[in-house]
């Protein structure tokens, strides 16, 4: 069967934008803590002020995309604009100019995910193709680039059959770190011009193989959308477990490096753990939760992230974090396979970029006041207790699992058509 060339696109862009910001994201507090001399209260302002204005910036992009079917013209602008700023941050130096620039950073990215997530499940959709087998390339681009940047900084070094083997760190950690960003968005940036159109973003769309006229975008609708109980119910869950864990993990660098002194490489050994299991699992991701049912597998991805952050609360053993890491990819499963397709079932499809684009926006608010007090608590006592208000919050999101009728409904609707 002759390869889709849209969907190698989709997958290549997926491998280089998760590359760029794998590099980036696992070392950018490293970088301002390390390099621009932050403490970690600053460093969780920079993260609550940076990500502020994303709450106001990416329903506007949602809107705007909805309302004029320009998703793909918004899209390929916000990868130059992201370039640009990302030039601009490696020379910030200062706390003021780095909350300044980190703002604009932010804003200029922010489109790119939730917009990429629209064209690409709706032409999956299309197809008849499966997201997860998609979507997987960003894990190994966040795998590789992550890696590679953890080992030109930190060296590599092994033994085998009694030889040494390695080598040593050959770059600083923002020439690194900003390279392979900047390099990868520039590859992503020429991607872009290749992608498919969303049906959401033409005046005809194809269903069942014929051609019915796409509904237009209103502000009712958009109404509709934020008083949708579903719709809610899918943005609170994943606050409560997805931005919680990750905006955590942004300190996992710093408490592996500056408080238990591992080499700065150990991020990259982490990555690997933690990353290659998506490799197998995103493509079966939409199988396994239809076959174990939505309910109970959103139950039991919870329950590991719990066992994780109670890992991370007091283990000072390398190999035990490492460990630990390892159930990683099934909430980035979750995600992808389940939360992904949920809002797709509950959203109509005219205002499906403003449901993306708001998604993103409420993670960016509930990741801001986390990064911050997890800055804070980061700065005043210390990185076990960071994952151990986690863990806290992580059983919240069991108990609104457990006690919630939503998920096993949609599921049993998504389950019924796949």
């Amino acid at each position: 069967m002759k390869k889709d060339r849209n969907i190698l696109i989709l997958q290549l862009l997926f491998l280089t934008v998760a590359g760029a910001n794998g590099a980036f994201m696992n070392f950018i507090n490293l970088y301002l803590e390390q390099v621009v001399g932050l403490s970690g209260t600053e460093i969780g302002l920079v993260a609550m002020i940076s990500m502020a204005l994303l709450i106001v910036v990416n329903p506007i992009w949602g809107f705007i995309g909805d309302k004029t079917g320009k998703h793909v013209l918004l899209f390929k602008l916000s990868f130059f604009a992201t370039i640009f700023m990302a030039a601009v941050y490696f020379n910030a130096r200062t706390l003021v100019a780095v909350l300044v620039v980190a703002t604009l950073f932010e804003a200029s990215r922010a489109a790119i995910m939730p917009f990429f997530d629209l064209i690409t499940t709706d032409y999956c959709e299309k197809v008849k193709f499966d997201f997860g087998r998609v979507r997987v390339f960003s894990s190994f681009g966040f795998m590789t680039s992550t890696m590679g940047a953890g080992f030109v900084v930190g060296g590599l070094s092994f033994t085998l059959f009694g030889r040494s083997f390695g080598f040593d760190g050959f770059l600083n950690l923002e020439h690194a770190m900003f390279g392979i960003f900047i390099f990868l968005m520039s590859v992503s940036a020429l991607l872009a011009f290749f992608v498919p159109k969303p049906r959401t973003a033409v005046d005809e769309s194809e269903i069942s193989g014929k051609k019915t006229p796409a509904k237009k975008f209103s502000k009712e609708d958009a109404k509709l959308l934020f008083s949708n109980k579903k719709y809610l119910y899918i943005l609170v869950f994943i606050a409560l477990s997805l931005v919680t864990l990750e905006a955590a993990k942004a300190y996992l660098g710093n408490h592996m490096v500056m408080e238990l002194g591992t080499n700065e490489n150990i991020m990259s050994w982490l990555t690997l753990v933690m990353v290659a299991p998506e490799l197998l699992l995103m493509p079966l991701g939409s199988k396994l939760i239809r076959k174990v049912g939505f309910k109970k597998w959103y139950i039991f991805a919870v329950s590991t992230m719990i066992v994780r952050m109670a890992i991370y609360s007091f283990a000072t053993s390398v190999p035990l974090i490492v460990i630990a890491s390892l159930v990683h990819g099934l909430g980035i499963t979750t995600h992808v396979a389940g939360n992904i397709a949920y809002i797709r079932k509950v959203v109509p499809a005219n205002v499906m970029g403003l449901a993306f684009t708001v998604m993103v926006s409420f993670m960016a608010m509930c990741r801001a006041v986390l990064s911050f007090l997890f800055g804070t608590i980061y700065d005043h006592i210390d990185g076990f207790t960071v994952f151990r208000v986690t863990t806290v919050v992580l059983t919240v999101a069991l108990l609104w699992v457990i006690k919630s009728k939503n998920l096993k409904e949609v599921g049993d609707e998504i389950t019924a058509t796949s």
